[in-house]
């Protein structure tokens, strides 16, 4: 039994899908604390030709401020931007020409977008984006609200708790968790850790050199539905192992694409 746990995120990138597409189980974290700079309330996508940027943020409007001790299940979006027309409009400007956007992009996204205004929390919004994406790629984690489990302590205890809740005995982890996670102390628990070591496969965008991290966005105004399905593909991973074994570059866990 495969658990994810993660913040949810606005159009996510592929590699956040990548660990949807292995859990059986994804965990929201709905009740930390919403991160101003991270992604949760805005996705990356490529820039307009004219700009000297590597990417373009498209970001939802969040209500008010001082959300330092919210959670994020209660960050209200505000509710005079009309944000889901100006992001579509933005979309159309720098995807309206790519290959797909007629067949794939804007049969998919368009009534999304349409009707996006009738969220109102933070949470509605970027839950929403997410299970769009996942019926798109036919990916089906059961989804969990850490709010709804029994949760205790922080990072790594609160981690054990979370999979002990929803019965998983794994733990799908991106790298950067590698920098807090107590690794012996999910040993402990008896949950078996495994580094996501998923590479973007380089696809034509358009430009001169291929961006990488994009939004899921991105990919599918370039890139056939069947295609992004093969990415998302569960591949044989290499063995299970922890921190140790990572750095030391010994049986690295994991998939390399």
């Amino acid at each position: 039994m495969i658990a994810v746990c993660q913040q949810p995120n606005y159009f996510p990138w592929l590699g956040y899908l990548e660990q949807c597409a292995r859990a059986e189980k994804l965990v929201i974290l709905d009740s930390v604390q919403w991160i101003r700079r991270g992604l949760q309330h805005r996705a990356k996508i490529l820039p307009h030709r004219t700009s000297p940027q590597d990417f373009l943020w498209i970001s939802l409007p969040i209500l008010g401020h001082g959300h330092r001790e919210v959670p994020l299940k209660n960050i209200l979006l505000d509710p005079n931007a009309s944000w889901a027309e100006h992001h579509w409009k933005t979309l159309v400007a720098i995807y309206g020409k790519r290959p797909l956007f007629k067949s794939q992009f804007e049969p998919l996204l368009r009534p999304w977008f349409e009707q996006a205004d009738r969220y109102k929390t933070l949470l509605e919004v970027t839950v929403s984006s997410m299970e769009l994406c996942f019926g798109f790629l036919d990916l089906k984690p059961e989804i969990k609200f850490s709010s709804h489990l029994n949760e205790r302590g922080s990072k790594t205890e609160r981690l054990i708790s979370l999979c002990q809740s929803v019965g998983a005995d794994t733990y799908y982890s991106g790298l950067a968790s590698s920098s807090y996670l107590d690794t012996q102390a999910l040993r402990d628990a008896d949950i078996r850790l495994v580094w996501q070591r998923w590479k973007a496969s380089p696809y034509e965008q358009g430009t001169q050199n291929f961006r990488s991290h994009l939004s899921v966005l991105d990919a599918i105004a370039n890139v056939p539905v069947g295609e992004i399905q093969d990415w998302m593909s569960i591949k044989p991973w290499g063995p299970f192992g922890d921190l140790n074994s990572l750095v030391m570059g010994n049986n690295a866990p994991g998939t390399e694409k």
